[in-house]
């Protein structure tokens, strides 16, 4: 199965992108093939409409259609800044509507009826602040006909990164074994 991972937020080796990769080590271990797609390299712009029409931009969300189209699970992380997800990984959930059934049939066959892990890291030591969040992902996930959501949080990681929380690791990598 393919699983695809995307990765929210800039940096390159913080919160997000450590928790998002220990799931897709959880998978690779299961002998599952893994994609991985960082946003903060790839431009996602904005959707247009004019006259009742979707127009979609000039970007590189045509490059990971195909991995999205025939994805088994889809991986994605973002930190949360005030209050919502980043804005990379806000434009690609809005760039998936070319996949809405009510904007397009058609194109709303190709989502596939995959599993879906919300990863979220933030500073706040509530691990349910943002629980609006994880319903905001399952809202759409299940608009798009997946079979299952789950949810990794990390709280805290402003005094307490991912790093040095093996739990939190391990349990990351057995949610990708599970998949």
């Amino acid at each position: 199965m393919k699983v695809v991972g995307i990765i929210g937020g800039p940096k390159n080796d913080g919160n997000t992108y450590k928790l998002v990769r220990a799931v897709l080590d959880g998978a690779l271990d299961a002998g599952h093939t893994v994609v991985t797609w960082r946003l903060k390299d790839v431009y996602i712009g904005h959707l247009g409409h004019f006259a009742d029409e979707i127009l979609p931009p000039n970007d590189d969300f045509e490059k990971m259609q195909e991995d999205l189209e025939s994805m088994g699970a889809l991986v994605i992380g973002s930190p949360i800044w005030y209050g919502h997800v980043d804005t990379r990984t806000f434009n690609f959930i809005n760039r998936t509507y070319v996949y809405n059934k009510h904007s397009n049939t058609e194109m709303a066959e190709k989502w596939p009826k995959a599993k879906a892990v919300n990863v979220i890291t933030y500073g706040q030591e509530d691990e349910h602040a943002y629980d609006n969040i994880l319903d905001w992902y399952k809202m759409i996930w299940d608009w798009y006909g997946m079979t299952e959501s789950i949810n990794l949080v990390a709280a805290g990681t402003g005094d307490t990164p991912v790093e040095k929380r093996k739990d939190l690791i391990a349990r990351a990598k057995e949610i990708g074994r599970s998949l």
